[in-house]
């Protein structure tokens, strides 16, 4: 579907460009891929429906015939496939390995070496790409041919995720000159793709600016020869020459309106003639401003669909075109017929074939030529009631709304308990089970793209009505873990989390249960998908509303008999990272949060999943603070080691070794444009640095103590620092020089953070209080007090309107700046607290980072002193996670069908019937004990947990 052979054209097969047109161009890019001292990297630029994808088909087609093709990859927006830009490094790595053995066994080992290499979620694209593309080409310089192979990437513009593609660029600028490797790419003159060809050496074309003369003298030749295989008989004369000018007129340097013009005009049948006729006079009416040559195409093509028809007879069309351009991926027709419903949809899809394609191949995807098209039929200016009376330009979120009832209504019929039909004994939990691949194809394309999509659309619904409410109701109460296990099956469990994320805000607490129940146990249900039934459902809350709802299911598992928490505490994922936690960031958008850990490590969390991303190694010891930039792209990290250091997300490097402190780096920040950084530490210092340059741009000296928390305000004009010298300056980041010195604190000031406007600064001391700062004057507005212990961390929400404060007492607190109350105490570490209040997201030394949201409550616990079971066995705490069991004088009877122990890794309790997934919060116990089928669970934080494996009926 990515190379250049499988690719979906914008004019129906996929084609080269026609004989004797492009000539120059292509004679240009042969000159380079011929020329072994020319650039290694060629940037084709070019507005959309230009020919870009034309030219680039062709130019594969001329270098694999010189044998010296390594590969290609043509991006589209019509396919998730195909626009994945972490797809481009693993398809050419393929590519390379299938044209050359050398290389191939270089790949293959690489792949042996580390399975997860070859993956597209693999997130160190550097590492990817040095060890898939850089060293396995390397290996063959000097043993092949003087020409380099060249690969051909198309249409990069099209990639959802644009940061990857510009750090995929910059990869190949920086390493392609040291290897026998040529990269071609074409694409629209987008910013990020522009920025990152910046300052490197690379041919630009812009092909655009060929003379317009040359461009239409080759779209001339399309249309003469494309028009001569329409007509008749050979012996008229047609098309006539005034018709022929007008129609390349009207193309422009557009070959997508020429190639247009010739679908509509064949699929006029025995009215060619008066099509192309009808087009030339109806292409020089000049409707209004927002009239383009393209747009008056569309206009005379919509207007003979709906020619003779009534308007009950336009609706199915124009639902079934809506369905096609807001489908996130296109579908094949039989899918597109069982999702609408509509049986006679390839009849009326078949009446639009000149801006639809509509494949002949079972399995080919149906979707609209060009991206110009759809651009066009949502504009309601430009696609307007005057231009198209009987067919009025599509709105999104109809759009939307009618796929996300479609696909409702297809699980609704479709979805049921082991859907895929397993045999019963795997339906059982076990820790060996794994989905199985082959079960994917028992589950319809339809089916598929429903169950994956359905929630993007029901998130762009601005009015919902009942047909779609009652729809969704039946979803959720009959058929949510259905739609669970049917995404574990499909291995798209994590598009469920963002799914139920993103519309748990408008729909019922119900979406926010099944949302908290497969964060909880996530891992469990991707590996097997019946998890979900067999795990999930053991550990939620007792007044879980996915308990009550499906209640059959809960039945049927085994039972956590003491120790479940009431309700869904505030902590909604809790990740163990396995050393003390010392820094905690949420990332701009929410999607990751960054640690900095003992244990030297900076680690990236994804933060709908709770996995680990991406762990950053390179400092000497402890991380004691970290931040993300703006736009998430980079984090900056301070050690104990005395350095900052900043890395790339995307690549998992490191761009900057930031040295001059001569003790431990307490705080770091960001700028708001993520020019500059700020770093306090045990030298007393603040440091201002040039991210670029690595340099120290100023270096305050004023505090008496160490520096322990530091913060930019939002302009970058302003820096404020705290000490144990129990101050808080704020400094003139241009100047260095100190404008506010605030005095106050009792203690040590440990944390430090401006509100928005920078009016105001919160504080955080050793003597237990939170302090709200007026600048301009200089005096404390409020004092803060709740905290038992230090407060470690402090920040402000974006209005200002709430404090967030993390302390060593073990608690998160969320102050209501204007009366001074608490609003929340979130509970649940068993160690002290640092915090980031940008969304609130905690870590400890307990070694757990926590995500917490802030409307539920208290984390619940189950504090047990004296615990008597039914069975008469008493269970007593001693002290925090110590316990002592006391059995009732008889004995269990020994069980020859259950032998209930844990797993070596503490993850599962088994016996020889089944298994059960422990989630990773309730893994850290401290003590465990077995009696027959049951077995009691003791943790740090006082908490008692008792499991009967036989409760299960």
């Amino acid at each position: 579907m990515t190379s250049y052979k499988t690719r979906q054209s914008s004019y129906g097969d996929p084609t080269g460009c026609m004989q004797g047109t492009r000539v120059k161009v292509l004679e240009e890019l042969d000159t380079w891929a011929s020329n072994p001292n020319s650039s290694k990297v060629y940037w084709m630029v070019g507005m959309a429906g230009i020919g870009k994808s034309t030219i680039a088909h062709t130019f594969c087609e001329i270098l694999e015939a010189k044998n010296i093709l390594g590969g290609s990859f043509f991006a589209s927006r019509a396919s998730e496939k195909t626009r994945n830009a972490r797809l481009i490094i693993p398809v050419i790595s393929h590519a390379l390995a299938r044209a050359s053995p050398p290389i191939k066994v270089a790949v293959v080992k690489a792949i042996e070496d580390d399975p997860t290499l070859a993956e597209p979620t693999y997130i160190n694209i550097n590492e990817q790409f040095k060890r898939l593309v850089y060293n396995p080409v390397r290996t063959t310089a000097g043993t092949v041919d003087k020409l380099c192979k060249v690969v051909v990437i198309d249409a990069v513009d099209e990639c959802d995720n644009l940061q990857v593609v510009s750090s995929f660029i910059k990869l190949v600028l920086e390493w392609a000159s040291k290897i026998p490797l040529k990269i071609f790419l074409a694409s629209r003159d987008e910013y990020r793709i522009r920025n990152a060809f910046r300052s490197r050496d690379s041919i630009r074309f812009y092909l655009h600016e060929i003379e317009k003369d040359v461009v239409e003298n080759d779209i001339r030749k399309y249309l003469e020869t494309s028009l001569a295989d329409i007509k008749d008989d050979d012996s008229e004369e047609w098309p006539l020459s005034s018709e022929l000018a007008g129609l390349v007129e009207h193309s422009g340097t557009l070959f997508i309106y020429a190639a247009t013009a010739v679908r509509y005009i064949t699929n006029g049948g025995e009215d060619y003639k008066s099509r192309l006729s009808a087009m030339a006079i109806h292409g020089q009416k000049s409707i209004n401003k927002f009239e383009t040559d393209i747009d008056s195409l569309y206009v005379h093509v919509l207007a003979k669909a709906c020619e003779n028809k009534e308007s009950h007879e336009v609706a199915p069309m124009r639902d079934l075109l809506s369905i096609t351009v807001f489908l996130r991926n296109p579908l094949p027709m039989d899918a597109m017929t069982s999702l609408s419903l509509e049986q006679n949809a390839q009849l009326y899809l078949s009446r639009l074939t000149s801006v639809i394609h509509i494949p002949n191949q079972p399995g080919a995807l149906v979707a609209p030529f060009h991206a110009s098209f759809p651009d066009f039929i949502t504009n309601p200016d430009r696609c307007s009631p005057k231009r198209c009376p009987l067919f009025r330009s599509l709105v999104a979120s109809e759009g939307h709304k009618l796929i996300a009832l479609k696909c409702l209504m297809l699980m609704n019929r479709s979805l049921k308990y082991n859907i895929c039909e397993i045999s019963k004994e795997l339906t059982v939990s076990h820790r060996e089970m794994a989905n199985s691949p082959e079960n994917v194809g028992k589950i319809s394309e339809a089916l598929k793209y429903s169950c994956i999509h359905w929630a993007a659309h029901l998130a762009e619904v601005k009015v919902f009505d009942t047909i779609l409410i009652d729809s969704l109701c039946v979803f959720l109460h009959e058929h949510l873990l259905h739609w669970i296990e049917c995404l574990s099956t499909l291995s798209e469990l994590q598009t469920g989390l963002k799914s139920l994320g993103g519309i748990a805000t408008v729909l019922s607490l119900l979406v926010h249960d099944a949302r908290r129940c497969l964060q909880m146990n996530f891992e469990a249900v991707q590996k097997h998908c019946m998890e979900i039934y067999e795990s999930a459902l053991v550990w939620i809350p007792k007044n879980s509303l996915i308990r009550k709802t499906y209640i059959a299911d809960v039945s049927r598992v085994p039972k956590v008999i003491v120790g479940l928490s009431d309700s869904w505490g505030p902590a909604e994922l809790i990740i163990q990272n396995g050393s003390m936690v010392q820094s905690v960031a949420f990332s701009q958008d929410g999607s990751r949060v960054v640690s900095g850990s003992l244990d030297k490590m900076v680690r990236l969390w994804n933060v709908t999943t709770g996995e680990v991303e991406a762990e950053l190694r390179g400092h000497t010891n402890s991380v004691n603070s970290v931040a993300f930039s703006q736009d998430g792209g980079q984090v900056v990290s301070g050690s104990k080691d005395k350095t900052v250091r900043i890395w790339n997300v995307m690549t998992g490097e490191v761009e900057g070794e930031l040295k001059g402190h001569t003790n431990s780096v307490t705080s770091v920040a960001f700028s708001q444009d993520s020019s500059r950084v700020v770093s306090g530490s045990f030298d007393k210092t603040v440091r201002i640095w040039n991210v670029t340059t690595g340099k120290v741009e100023d270096e305050l000296k004023g505090h008496t103590d160490s520096v322990t928390s530091v913060a930019f305000l939002q302009g970058g004009n302003q820096v404020v620092s705290g000490s144990d010298d129990q101050t808080i300056r704020i400094w003139n980041a241009i100047t260095g020089k100190v404008e506010a010195e605030l005095k106050g604190d009792a203690d040590s000031v440990r944390s430090v953070a401006f509100s928005q406007d920078g009016s105001r600064v919160v504080s955080g001391s050793d003597d237990h209080i939170v302090r709200i700062w007026n600048v301009m004057k200089g005096a404390v507005e409020a004092e803060l007090k709740g905290h038992i212990s230090w407060v470690m961390s402090v920040a402000l929400s974006q209005d200002s309107s709430w404090v967030v404060s993390g302390s060593f007492d073990k608690t998160v607190r969320i102050w209501n700046v204007m009366t001074g109350k608490v609003e929340a105490e979130l509970k649940g570490h068993t160690n002290y607290v640092t915090s980031d209040g940008s969304r609130v997201v905690s870590g400890s030394d307990d070694q757990t980072v926590r995500i917490w949201n802030v409307t539920t409550g208290n984390f619940q616990l189950m504090f047990a002193s004296d615990i008597t079971l039914p069975d008469s066995s008493r269970v007593n705490k001693t002290a925090p996670g110590k316990f002592r069991i006391f059995y009732p004088l008889q004995q269990p009877m020994c069980n020859m069908n259950s032998s209930t122990q844990l797993s070596d890794n503490g993850h599962w309790i088994m016996d020889n019937l089944r298994h059960c997934c422990i989630p990773s919060q309730y893994r850290n116990f401290g003590c465990s004990s077995i009696w027959g089928s049951q077995i009691c669970l003791g943790y740090p934080s006082g908490l008692v947990v008792i499991f009967d494996m036989a409760a299960a009926l």
